[in-house]
């Protein structure tokens, strides 16, 4: 009889030990148990394609510290949830999974397949503190728990910006009204700013879309943005339907015929855009605001100098005399844009939990997140007073794996100039946020992706002159309405009064 309360003692003290580490520190060292003496776990995670290679320094190291072997199954964006779909379906459900859109997470929330993190995060202080209060309550779902992890960054990541150089070539200052705005943008794209003798620069693209932010600082003008909902009077509606859209859209058309928006913003995909933002093409509109960062965040700044060596921007204010109440660009969702869930089935086995949920506290970590951004100090980095300042180049970088685990973290930007925190706190003037952030309800998966496509196409359609705007902007009115958008929005003004 003693023999079995033993051996009931010991069974309960191991389990105690994979959840709180038996009085065991575990802020500092995420893995619970000594590595050395355990086999680790293996976890698979489905995530966005950022290459990260088997072997590396830096999963190696993660690896070792979690006490974990990572299964990766990297998928690019635009693929991530047709592959995902099909995987579920397959009945295979990865440890850890990651999705960016909304159609996919709420479709992710309403299947019952995923973990609620905060009925097991009072053992892993770092993800529980990773965020502020006011961040959890966006990630929590209507059962009152928080299944998802985004990614904690600046926002927005996006800036009206104007090329200084080319203002000062033409004697102007930045534009603070849209006739001011016609004005230089048609001298960035006709007249040859750069010199060179090609018609070669405009005053700004975009890849596909209409609703991607580069053309925010146009509709913004005249007092709505499509495909994002505003609050007017108590009630939310979105900006596609929004009647000014029509004067917005005549507008761009006028760019558009003149040469001054890039024509190949119909084809172009975001490496080709972000391609042209670094080498100068742009010079009047909404861009990354990486341009702003002297020591070169994601490589902006740099190719940017290397083609411009004199050429430098500045940042820009929301424009007037649109409409009587213009306003700013679109804010990403404080959620992140990257979520990243856990399946319930982990919650099985208590060792393969225990593993998930450390690989999380420890990337969460501020030893974790800062390794996986910058590295090893001494070695791939070294701080000069509060700077951090990078010992090796960017092709280095990428051969360790470094800063391509976008898992939970919080972007760092300790490497960075003045400039862009410059940029950052303006950015926070000119810039909006979604009121519906933090609402799900099924509409947004089963009538709202439609309806931004076909918003994005209508749009695109009037923008390049293959429908008249006079009669075509009221079509599609009715058509956002018929596909279900008038549901759409009943629904979501339900669902934003209940969260008030």
């Amino acid at each position: 009889m003693k023999k079995r309360i033993l051996a009931f003692i010991l069974a309960v003290c191991t389990l105690t030990m994979m959840f709180s580490g038996c009085g065991k520190d575990t802020t500092n060292t995420p893995n619970n148990s000594d590595s050395g003496e355990t086999k680790p776990v293996e976890l698979t995670l489905f995530i966005t394609n950022k290459n990260i290679v088997d072997g590396s320094y830096v999963k190696t190291e993660i690896e070792k510290a979690t006490n974990t072997k990572l299964k990766f199954i990297q998928v690019p964006t635009k693929e991530l949830d047709n592959k995902l779909n099909i995987l579920l379906s397959s009945g295979e459900r990865p440890d850890i999974i990651q999705c960016e859109t909304v159609t996919m997470e709420n479709q992710l929330l309403s299947s019952g397949i995923l973990l609620p993190i905060n009925k097991y995060w009072d053992n892993y202080p770092n993800i529980k503190n990773g965020r502020t209060e006011e961040i959890w309550e966006k990630m929590k779902y209507s059962d009152g728990n928080i299944y998802s992890i985004g990614i904690n960054t600046q926002n927005p990541l996006s800036m009206i910006a104007y090329r200084e150089d080319w203002l000062k070539k033409f004697g102007m200052e930045a534009p603070k009204t849209i006739d001011e705005y016609y004005e230089f943008a048609k001298k960035v794209a006709l007249e040859d700013p750069d010199g060179n003798g090609k018609n070669d620069t405009f005053a700004f693209g975009g890849y596909q879309k209409i609703d991607n932010v580069w053309f925010d600082h146009i509709f913004g003008a005249f007092g709505a943005l499509p495909n994002f909902w505003m609050e007017r009077d108590g009630k939310l509606v979105n900006g596609s339907v929004d009647p000014k859209m029509k004067d917005a859209l005549v507008f761009l058309n006028k760019l558009y015929k003149e040469g001054i928006i890039d024509p190949e913003f119909v084809t172009d995909d975001p490496k080709r855009w972000q391609a042209k933002v670094k080498a100068g093409t742009y010079g009047a509109g909404t861009t990354k605001i990486h341009i702003f960062d002297k020591n070169n965040w994601s490589n902006y700044y740099a190719p940017f100098k290397q083609a411009y060596p004199n050429g430098e921007h500045i940042v820009g204010t929301v424009l007037t005399g649109g409409c009587d109440n213009p306003v700013g660009i679109r804010r990403a969702s404080d959620r992140g844009w990257v979520r990243t869930f856990i399946s319930k089935d982990v919650a099985k086995n208590p060792e393969k939990l225990d593993a998930v949920m450390r690989l999380l506290d420890y990337l969460m970590s501020e030893e974790g997140n800062k390794f996986a951004q910058y590295g090893k100090e001494g070695e791939h980095y070294k701080m000069e007073g509060d700077k951090l300042v990078r010992l090796i180049d960017d092709k280095k970088t990428q051969e360790l794996d470094i800063n391509k685990f976008f898992i939970g973290n919080t972007v760092l930007f300790e490497h960075s100039s003045q400039e862009l925190f410059d940029a950052f706190e303006h950015s926070k003037t000119i810039s909006i946020a979604d009121p519906t952030d933090g609402i799900f309800i099924k509409e947004l998966t089963t009538i709202y992706p439609k309806l931004i496509e076909i918003t994005n196409i209508r749009y695109i359609e009037m923008i390049i002159g293959e429908k008249p705007i006079d009669t075509g902007f009221d079509e599609f009115v009715k058509e956002w309405n018929s596909r279900g958008g008038d549901k759409l929005t009943e629904a979501i003004n339900k669902a934003y009064a209940e969260k008030k």
